[in-house]
């Protein structure tokens, strides 16, 4: 997915990471520690995509988010869904032991506003909660997913993202009224989760750049108070200060809006190893640094995150991304960003931030240094 700025601003099968320093006890809940998986990887062929959940686990990944696309998953209204793609993003996860975040997202042409634009607002709100419930049917603590095979550790889908981005015209248009619009979704989309699966955690569409405000616009025009159980934020910024100021502003509009004990997500945490490969724009050139310092962002961040997380009530981090391409002829800042490279056709490539995050992760969750495989689960 493309970003814009914050605003205050080998792995085969086994890759080489760094171990981690002892850690007599777990100090960040279950699932503190995520990343996205997009981009490529989500294509790539199933022996490397299995190889490359594997070494999530081994580097003490607990969640993973990925777009669940209902575009591609029905792209015709009289025909039911398909579930062939997010079937294996599922299967993978739950092989080893990482629980999945969906992000439901991307109207089918004949369910949007603006039919001609993939980033439209769904213009059939019962559809899209038809999906929703058919994915929970699918993927639930009942789903036909896990009656279908007996042999996966039973990971049962309980947390579910409606949409991304919305106060971004790339993820939403139009932009008339669009608190009150997305408002209308979430209300609906979080109804139709809660009466599937009463258990189940709905995290509002991630905000981000003056993510507070558009947090604020939410609570005045969009209606959204009591419609989910954790605010999501996508933070993009070099600085590591920047992630906990971005945190407190969004902290503060949620308290003063009766959401004192609701937890923020953040969905999307990252920055750019850019500097010096790819020619930067005015937006985007505060987001650039590089390998090293990119490594030296991941510790920071997840350390000031896990220090701060009872104050500004953190529940998730992850990472953005897991695996970019690292391409110098990309035309974007993002394809340098993943904790490891891959391109198709290529093997993955540990990054020096996969050492980093190993570190980290291990260390908060518990993991003592001979520990092997997904301690803390």
């Amino acid at each position: 997915m493309r970003r814009f700025a914050a605003t205050v601003v080998a792995l085969t099968c086994v890759m080489a990471v760094a171990a981690a320093p002892a850690s007599a006890k777990r100090s960040v809940p279950q699932g503190f520690y995520g990343v996205d998986f997009d981009r490529d990887a989500t294509a790539a062929a199933p022996s490397i995509q299995d190889a490359m959940w594997g070494t999530m686990a081994q580097t003490g990944v607990e969640s993973a988010r990925v777009i669940f696309d209902w575009r591609s998953a029905q792209p015709s209204k009289d025909q039911p869904p398909s579930f062939a793609v997010t079937d294996r993003a599922v299967a993978y996860a739950a092989a080893h032991g990482i629980r999945v975040l969906p992000v439901v997202m991307l109207a089918p042409p004949w369910a949007r506003v603006l039919p001609d634009k993939q980033e439209s607002a769904p213009s059939d709100i019962p559809a899209y909660t038809d999906y929703l419930r058919a994915l929970v049917a699918r993927y639930g603590p009942s789903g036909s997913f896990w009656s279908e095979r007996p042999s996966l550790p039973r990971l049962p889908v309980r947390d579910w993202q409606v949409w991304n981005e919305p106060d971004l015209p790339y993820q939403w248009q139009p932009r008339e009224n669009w608190p009150a619009r997305y408002g209308d979704l979430l209300r609906a989309g979080a109804a139709a989760l809660r009466q599937a699966d009463p258990g189940a955690r709905v995290v509002m569409a991630a905000l981000t750049n003056s993510s507070w405000v558009a947090l604020g616009q939410l609570y005045d025009s969009g209606g959204i108070a009591g419609s989910f159980d954790a605010v999501a934020l996508n933070v993009y910024t070099v600085v590591p200060g920047h992630i906990t100021e971005i945190l407190r502003r969004g902290r503060k509009v949620m308290d003063q809006n009766g959401g004192k004990t609701i937890p923020i997500w953040v969905t999307e945490l990252g920055a750019s190893a850019s500097k010096g490969r790819l020619k930067p724009t005015d937006a985007d050139r505060h987001l650039q640094t590089t390998d090293a310092r990119l490594a030296h962002l991941v510790t920071r961040a997840y350390d000031l995150l896990a220090a701060k997380r009872n104050k500004l009530g953190v529940g998730r981090a992850y990472w953005y991304t897991w695996a970019s391409t690292y391409d110098t002829h990309s035309g974007g800042i993002f394809d340098f960003a993943g904790l490891t490279r891959f391109r198709l056709g290529t093997k993955p490539k540990a990054k020096p931030a996969l050492a980093a995050y190993r570190k980290s992760a291990r260390s908060h969750e518990g993991c003592s240094k001979n520990t092997r495989g997904t301690c803390g689960r």
